[in-house]
């Protein structure tokens, strides 16, 4: 049993980060949730009606739910330690205050914004919790989850099953190191990784003058130079932004790329994207992006599609200043 927390600022489109593009909708469904871009002040509204009930929260009621939600202790001590509009609330919504279901067929990765950690309660804890329910004025002392704090000793191995509390601490993700801007959609998109090649190429073009008599070698006339065509590789697999490939982070950033292959109609107005590739927070090139190319490899994922992914990004430089030789000389290795 999982619940992804919410605040009444929060906007449908930091749902879909939390949870996963393919797993929105099913979220909102289960919760009964619009789709509306304020997402969280719909859900707000929605706590404040269940809070407002008249129904009452019996005894039994409270033990028999706790006992439900025994096999995961977070969920546990969130519920033993809530007040009676807390209890409204998760009777008549299904989900803890402030937070959104999650359907039992999604399991998401462990993180901040995620309750429900599938570690059994302990069983003396689990007793002495509804021991306290039962006695005036059955309220449970949170002293009593210090007491029997079971993630005090907590270790990466814990009886031979890995816990992935944080899944890539031994991995370096360059998160907001490898970046790339859209013009159109005033928007950027992070790479999980830094590109495994990268092409460099300028050019530059000469015409010759008419054979003229007695020549040994052409005369050359310049004409002009470059612009960059630049190819940049990028290597990747799905399983690299939250631990959980079906969360359709790899599929955004593809699409964002291959969205910038093609322009925004306004009208009778054409707008092409320029795009911007960013290292380390230095701009390597911007541009138009001509080719995107999409590789797919490696095994099988849950959702039955590939896991490993080749992407190749071919972008023509839009200078924003003009190149002379100098200008050239005197550039920085980036960029």
């Amino acid at each position: 049993m999982q619940f992804v927390k919410v605040k009444r600022t929060t906007k449908l489109t930091d749902l879909r980060e939390m949870v996963g593009t393919s797993n929105l909708e099913p979220v909102l469904n289960l919760n009964q949730v619009p789709r509306v871009p304020n997402v969280g002040e719909a859900i707000s509204d929605k706590v404040n009606q269940a809070a407002s009930s008249t129904q009452e929260i019996t005894l039994d009621y409270k033990k028999q739910t706790l006992s439900t939600v025994s096999k995961d202790e977070d969920v546990f001590e969130n519920l033993a330690l809530m007040g009676e509009t807390g209890w409204k609330v998760y009777k008549n919504t299904d989900a803890l205050p402030g937070t959104l279901k999650i359907p039992e067929s999604i399991k998401l990765p462990s993180s901040e914004n995620i309750i429900g950690n599938s570690r059994r309660v302990p069983t003396e804890l689990f007793k002495e919790t509804i021991k306290s329910l039962d006695t005036a004025p059955h309220t449970v002392d949170p002293a009593l989850f210090n007491t029997y704090d079971t993630q005090k000793d907590t270790k990466l191995i814990d009886i031979g099953v890995i816990r992935y509390d944080n899944l890539f601490q031994f991995f370096k993700i360059p998160w907001g190191k490898m970046t790339i801007y859209s013009s159109i959609a005033n928007e950027s998109k992070d790479f999980p990784v830094y590109p495994e090649e990268l092409t460099d190429a300028t050019h530059a073009v000469y015409t010759t003058m008419p054979d003229l008599i007695y020549q040994y070698e052409p005369w050359y006339l310049y004409q002009s130079s470059g612009p960059r065509n630049n190819t940049y590789t990028f290597m990747f697999h799905r399983d690299m932004w939250t631990g959980d490939h079906r969360d359709g982070k790899a599929n955004e950033l593809i699409r964002f790329c291959m969205a910038n292959c093609y322009p925004e109609y306004n009208g009778s107005a054409v707008n092409s994207s320029l795009v911007t590739l960013y290292m380390n927070g230095q701009v390597l090139i911007r541009g138009i992006l001509t080719d995107v190319q999409v590789t797919w490899d490696g095994p099988l994922g849950l959702d039955g599609y590939f896991l490993a992914c080749k992407l190749q990004l071919n972008i023509v430089e839009v200078s924003d200043k003009p190149l002379n030789y100098w200008s050239v000389m005197n550039k920085p290795l980036i960029g």
